[in-house]
């Protein structure tokens, strides 16, 4: 682990534990709170940052066919499976429209036709002859206009072969002026994650969700830093991920995870465990699986009300 992964991490643990401290403690006289608000029955209308839109606001990119839901801490390879081949307009940047027109690689025929080839193999399951596409693609046009989409389609074939190192330099190449950009960071954390490193996934996903709270990855990148967090026994950091979710994704369609991801956290989690909290969280999932298509439609669901059935079974069953 790189010095500096080490230290993001920490000030990321401090951050998150700030931001729950007082709120998320049991003991503390807020939690109730935070949780009531959070499961309707207070309302908040303040949004949690001044500088992000309200989710649903936004122009939302093309779906990235994340898949099927996945347990905790399990790696999401197919986070961005369904992206189309990128435009072939050359990335945006800071010069104006003329200079740019004049200055850009265009794109050729032939470099456009091995990009969706090599893009059609791989989703095809063809990936050593989608590699081979994208390796001619940069040897014919080294400065061509879709070299850096290139590359982030031969990340995208390493992790596929578990070459997650060769994967997170395919991803490193792809620079900030790129459409590719986002998504590049958000593979490289994933593929982080699938090595084992926590500390240098989270750094990615929360640069992801920094960088790019609008987009169609941030909620994702947040629910896999919750997750983590989950997994390290640090229930403060992973709730306040679930929370940012609700509060400025309520739209996406990871906002039955967040839910279950805050179930976990009060049932699972040493310092923050509360079963009766864990409850309502878990029954709220279900009172709203028989309105919100989100909830009705969620692969959790069945989890969920297994989850609540086994807690009222052990620890409620004196109840009447």
């Amino acid at each position: 682990m790189c010095a500096g992964a080490a230290a993001l991490f920490l000030r990321l643990d401090a951050q998150a534990a700030n931001a729950g401290k007082g709120a998320v403690t049991k003991d503390g006289g807020q939690a109730e709170d935070i949780i009531n608000t959070i499961l309707g029955d207070k309302q908040e209308e303040k949004a949690t940052g001044a500088d992000k839109k309200p989710a649903g606001t936004e122009t939302k990119p093309v779906p990235d066919n994340t898949g099927g839901k996945s347990d905790s801490g399990a790696a999401a390879n197919t986070a961005t499976e369904g992206k189309k081949a990128p435009d072939v307009t050359p990335p945006a940047n800071k010069k104006s429209a003329d200079t740019k027109q004049n200055l850009a690689p265009k794109v050729t025929t032939e470099e456009e036709v091995l990009l969706r080839t090599g893009v059609d193999f791989y989703k095809n399951g063809m990936y050593d002859a989608s590699l081979r596409k994208f390796q001619e693609l940069g040897t014919k046009f080294p400065k061509g206009a879709l070299r850096e989409s290139a590359g982030f389609w031969t990340g995208k074939v390493m992790v596929k072969l578990y070459r997650y190192d060769d994967a997170i330099k395919e991803f490193s190449s792809v620079t900030p002026e790129s459409g590719d950009y986002q998504a590049a960071l958000y593979s490289i954390g994933e593929c982080y994650q699938m090595k084992g490193d926590r500390l240098t996934s989270i750094e990615y996903f929360q640069k992801v969700y920094s960088l790019f709270p609008a987009r169609d990855l941030a909620d994702k990148a947040l629910l896999n830093i919750g997750k983590l967090y989950l997994d390290q026994q640090k229930g403060a950091q992973a709730l306040d991920s679930a929370v940012r979710i609700v509060k400025e994704y309520k739209d996406r369609d990871t906002i039955d995870d967040a839910y279950y991801l805050m179930g976990k956290v009060y049932e699972k989690d040493p310092q923050l465990k509360d079963i009766e909290t864990a409850r309502r969280i878990y029954r709220q999932f279900m009172k709203k699986a028989e309105t919100e298509p989100q909830f009705a439609n969620s692969p959790l669901k069945k989890k969920v009300s297994e989850d609540l059935a086994r807690i009222e079974k052990t620890y409620f069953k004196m109840e009447k």
